[in-house]
């Protein structure tokens, strides 16, 4: 279900890193890249209607996690990292949506194109690669 009207936070930083959990359907090979690369299916608002989900690093590792810790609850999932400024250069707001188990849950939110997924999914880094 969609929730309230999101705004863009500007408390969070163009150079905050925004992490990105990754199910392993999201990942295509790619002989031209570096083997393998994120699909821009990885960018889609959630099917229940709510924006992009996503984990602000500086809020992981101020409760003192890290990728590892995070991604135990994720099996076989891997971890990839956009900044708040490749998304914003995309049309999309970033606001902080912390759950009650996750702190550092926050929403990308604005029209998803498939220019602006495909620009998102190549702005991607990994941070932690699926084991």
């Amino acid at each position: 279900m969609p929730g309230p009207p999101y705004e863009d936070d500007p408390s969070i930083r163009d150079d905050a890193a925004l992490w990105r959990i990754i199910h392993p359907n999201w990942i295509v090979r790619d002989d031209n890249e570096r083997g393998w690369r994120i699909s821009s299916a990885a960018f889609y608002d959630s099917k229940d209607g709510s924006p992009l989900s996503v984990l602000l690093a500086e809020i992981i590792a101020s409760t003192g996690r890290t990728a590892d810790d995070l991604l135990m609850r994720f099996t076989g999932r891997g971890l990839a990292a956009i900044t708040a400024a490749a998304a914003r250069a995309h049309r999309q707001g970033v606001a902080r949506t912390p759950h009650p188990d996750e702190p550092a849950h926050a929403s990308v939110f604005g029209d998803k194109t498939g220019s602006v997924r495909r620009a998102l999914a190549q702005a991607a880094n990994w941070v932690h690669f699926p084991k």
